[in-house]
C-alpha cells in the first residue's frame, strides 16, 4: 500500500510500525573542562535535500500523515528550512524520525525524507503558532549554569554554561527540583540542566519528553482503537483488577477514540490530572567559582506528577498520583494540567492503578467480575462525569462488544 504522505508510482513501503526510539539525535556538542559547548540553529534559514528514491512527498498542513496535503515536492527539491517540530514517526529514505520541518506558514515536511548536508546544522524547535524558530538561552542573573549527566542537582556535574548561552534543547524532563521547579532540559550529548534557569524567545515551544513516543495519529476506525487498546488494556486489568473492558470503554469517553490533543500528543487518554508540586527550593545555577547558589529563574517548565493529593481531588479523584508516578510529567492543556506518559500503556495503567488504590472503590472492585455493576459503582462512589457517567460508560461496552476483553484476563 502506498504510504500516505508519498504520491508514488513505484516505490517500497516505508512506513515501518515499530517502536520509536528514545531519542533522536540531531547533533553533538563538545565538552571542554568547566564549560559545555551548545548549538543552536543559525538565524539564516537552513536548507536540505529531499531524496525519495524518484517519488514526491507531501507537503502536509501539520506535522503526521493524517494532516492536509498542501502540495507535493518532487525529488532532488532543494528546501529551506525553518524550524522544527515533534509529530508522527515516519520511516523514509534516509531514516526513521519523529521530527518534521516547517517549511512555511503551516507547511511541513517529515525530517525522514530530508538529505542534510555534513555536519548537520542544528535546527531550533518552532514556537506556536506563526512564531517561528524560538531560541533558549541561559538566564541566571551573571552566574554560570551547571551541566548534568542525569537530570538532577545531584548528578555528576559536566561542567558549566555561562549566563546569555544559547543552547540546543533536544526534549524535556522531570528530575529532582532545582530552584521550585522539577523540569530540565536535555541538550545534544545528553547532558542536562534545570529549565528554572532558562528562558525562552520569543515562547516556549511545544518538547516531546526524553523517552516519549511519538505523536499518535488516531486510528482509522473505532475497530482500529479498540484493537490497538487490548494489549495495554488487559495488562492494566491484570495488574489492577479494573475490567479491561471498563478502562477501554472510559478512555474512549475521556479521549474521543484518541483524538484528543493530549492522547494525540502526550498519550493520556483518561485526562489524568497532575497534583501540584511540593515546592524545594534547590539552586542550581553557580557562581563562577561553581559553589551553588540561588540565581534568577526563567519561565517556569510544567510541573511533575506527585503523590501528595491535587487540590483538584475533590473534583476529580484521579489527580492523585501514586508515590512512584508512571507519567513522564506534566503539560497544561486548556487550563488543565494532565499527565503525560511515554506510551499509551502506560496511560492505562496509571489510570487503573489510580482507580484501584482510592479507598471509596473497594465496592466497585468487589464487583470486578460484572464490569457493568463495577461502573455503576463507581459512580455511586463519587466518580466524576455527571449524572449519566455509568450509563455512557455502559452504552460504549455494550455497543462495541467490549465485554469480551474479559475473557482472556
Amino acid at each position: 500500500m502506498i504510504a500516505p504522505f508519498l504520491l508514488l508510482t513505484a516505490f517500497p513501503a516505508l512506513l515501518a510500525a515499530a517502536a520509536p526510539p528514545t531519542g533522536v539525535p540531531v547533533g553533538t556538542a563538545s565538552v571542554a573542562p568547566g564549560a559545555l559547548s551548545a548549538a543552536v540553529a543559525d538565524p539564516t534559514a537552513p536548507s536540505a535535500r529531499i531524496n525519495t528514491d524518484g517519488g514526491v512527498v507531501s507537503v502536509r498542513s501539520g506535522p503526521a500523515t493524517d494532516k492536509r496535503a498542501m502540495a507535493s515536492l518532487g525529488d532532488d527539491t532543494r528546501v529551506a528550512v525553518h524550524c522544527k517540530v515533534w509529530g508522527e514517526q515516519v520511516t523514509g529514505t534516509e531514516r526513521r524520525s519523529a521530527h518534521w520541518v516547517r517549511v512555511g506558514a503551516d507547511r511541513y515536511l517529515p525530517d525522514a525524507f530530508l538529505a542534510w548536508p555534513t555536519p548537520r546544522p542544528e535546527v531550533a524547535w518552532c514556537g506556536s503558532g506563526d512564531a517561528g524558530a524560538v531560541t533558549a538561552r541561559v538566564a541566571t542573573g551573571g552566574s554560570v549554569l551547571n551541566v548534568r549527566r542525569e537530570a538532577g542537582t545531584r548528578a555528576a556535574r559536566l561542567g558549566t554554561v555561562d549566563d546569555g548561552q544559547a543552547l540546543a534543547v533536544q526534549c524535556q524532563a522531570t528530575g529532582e527540583q532545582a530552584a521550585g521547579s522539577a523540569g530540565w532540559l536535555r541538550l545534544t550529548g545528553g547532558r542536562y540542566v534545570a529549565e528554572a534557569f532558562v528562558r525562552w524567545s520569543p515562547q516556549r515551544p511545544w518538547l516531546p519528553w526524553c523517552g516519549q513516543d511519538p505523536v499518535r495519529v488516531p486510528p482509522a476506525s473505532s475497530r482500529d482503537f479498540v484493537e490497538q487498546a487490548t494489549a495495554a488494556a488487559r495488562a492494566a486489568a491484570q495488574a489492577s483488577g479494573v475490567p479491561a473492558s471498563v478502562l477501554v470503554a472510559q478512555s474512549v469517553h475521556a479521549s474521543d477514540w484518541g483524538r484528543a490533543t493530549a492522547a494525540r500528543r502526550d498519550h493520556n487518554y483518561f485526562d489524568t490530572a497532575c497534583a501540584q508540586p511540593a515546592t524545594n527550593a534547590s539552586a542550581e545555577a553557580a557562581p563562577p567559582s561553581a559553589m551553588d547558589s540561588p540565581a534568577a529563574v526563567g519561565p517556569q517548565p510544567a510541573a511533575s506528577p506527585q503523590p501528595a493529593a491535587s487540590p483538584r481531588a475533590a473534583e476529580n479523584p484521579r489527580a492523585d498520583a501514586e508515590a512512584v508516578p508512571v507519567a513522564l510529567g506534566c503539560r497544561g492543556y486548556g487550563g488543565s494540567s494532565l499527565r503525560a506518559y511515554r506510551d499509551q500503556a502506560g496511560s492505562f495503567a496509571d489510570h487503573a492503578a489510580l482507580l484501584a488504590g482510592m479507598p471509596q472503590h473497594a465496592r466497585a472492585l468487589a464487583h470486578a467480575g460484572d464490569p457493568e455493576r463495577f461502573v455503576r459503582e463507581l459512580q455511586a462512589a463519587g466518580y466524576p462525569g455527571g449524572a449519566r457517567y455509568a450509563d455512557r460508560i455502559v452504552e460504549l461496552m455494550r455497543r462495541y462488544d467490549l465485554h469480551r476483553l474479559d475473557a482472556a484476563r
